[in-house]
């Protein structure tokens, strides 16, 4: 089958360009907290403000896209999103109006994911949809990519308001290729992979997911937000600590690719896949606890490619039920991720200050393991056999 390769390319950039906001203040921490006035806590604080925004917007701009269609939805959020960079990078002089900008810009976020989902569920073939959405969901870790490459090759030098500047250069390119898109021959959503038949998932259901989820990302946020302060906590200059976020994101989308393309392979669900990485990447954080020098920086890049590699096929997984409501049902799966994405920088940010980074990889690997024994317990209540 031909993977709707532009389709992909819009999806991914429309994600990363609304996620990057956020993720450019978490790489520019030290130049621009030593500027505004904030230290590790005062980014997780910055980070929920962020997340806890697209929490409240996800369902309910969810439902919207689903009767505006993707192609709107799109747009507005690309503009919103460029918008937002141009006026951190010109106008934010305090750590309050840094607040304000996130807000608005998390609030946009919640639009991004459900439009891009709607997107592909017209549009994708059923065979292909958890490799699919793996590459979609490459989008979050490419904003990560995008802000640790800023960090020695825009911050170090020129200072980090001309990050926020060049990042707004991307927003009308999804915008740009939305246009070259056709309609959707065959409505995708309607059709069933006779493979893997699906069990409707209730509100019930995609509530403990987004529960599990939300504890899954609590883990994801220490390491897209927190790398670089957890490695210059380690000894490690800034400039190397931008790379190694580099190199870790590059890990995470290589990761949710792999196993969605898996996934796809054996005709599987995503319960099974999405439980093992979680669990995986609860062991490698556990590593992270000790870790010191090389060892450190190669578990960081396995964290990455484990502990967040699951987005993709959590997708997938709602998706997959309930391709029908595709925008409305993600819609709810992804406001537990932005729960977990605001409440976790709190957390980490307040037991980075207070206690140490090796307490806060051991709390995120016990929520990894929540979080898959969820997942698990979901997928067998929603197995075919059992209704």
């Amino acid at each position: 089958m031909r993977l709707p390769v532009r389709l992909l390319v819009v999806s991914v950039l429309l994600v990363s360009v609304s996620a990057l906001p956020v993720f450019l203040v978490g790489a520019s921490i030290v130049p621009m907290g030593d500027e505004l006035g904030f230290g590790v806590g005062g980014l997780g604080a910055l980070a929920a403000a962020f997340f806890l925004t697209s929490a409240v917007t996800s369902a309910p701009l969810g439902r919207a896209v689903q009767r505006l269609g993707w192609r709107r939805a799109l747009l507005v959020g690309a503009v919103a999103s460029a918008v937002v960079l141009v006026g951190i990078a010109g106008l934010v002089r305090s750590v309050w109006t840094l607040t304000v900008a996130l807000v608005v810009a998390g609030a946009f976020y919640g639009m991004a994911n459900p439009a891009a989902n709607l997107a592909l569920a017209e549009h994708v073939d059923p065979t292909q949809r958890a490799l699919i959405f793996g590459l979609k969901h490459a989008g979050i870790p490419l904003a990560s990519l995008l802000a640790g490459l800023a960090v020695p090759l825009v911050v170090v030098d020129a200072g980090w308001r001309w990050a926020f500047a060049l990042g707004a250069v991307l927003a009308p390119v999804p915008i740009a290729l939305a246009r070259t898109v056709p309609d959707a021959g065959v409505d995708h959503a309607q059709r069933d992979d006779p493979r893997r038949p699906a069990v409707r998932l209730g509100s019930g259901p995609l509530r403990s997911l987004a529960l599990a989820a939300g504890l899954a990302t609590i883990a994801a946020l220490a390491l897209g937000g927190f790398t670089v302060a957890a490695a210059v906590d380690r000894g490690v200059d800034v400039a190397t600590a931008g790379w190694l976020l580099f190199a870790g994101s590059a890990a995470s989308i290589a990761g949710r690719v792999a196993v969605g393309w898996l996934t796809d392979r054996v005709g599987g669900r995503g319960f099974v896949a999405a439980a093992a990485v979680m669990a995986v990447g609860a062991g490698v954080f556990s590593g992270l606890v000790v870790a010191s020098g090389p060892w450190f920086a190669g578990l960081i890049v396995a964290a990455f490619a484990t502990g967040w590699a699951w987005p993709g096929l959590m997708t997938f997984i709602v998706v997959n039920a309930n391709r029908t409501t595709a925008a409305t049902s993600s819609g709810v799966t992804q406001a537990g991720v932005f729960v977990g994405a605001g409440l976790g920088p709190l957390m980490v940010g307040l037991v980075a200050e207070r206690a140490s980074f090796a307490v806060v990889w051991a709390v995120v690997a016990a929520a990894s393991v929540a979080a898959a024994g969820i997942v698990l317990a979901v997928g067998r209540s929603a197995s075919p056999a059992r209704r």
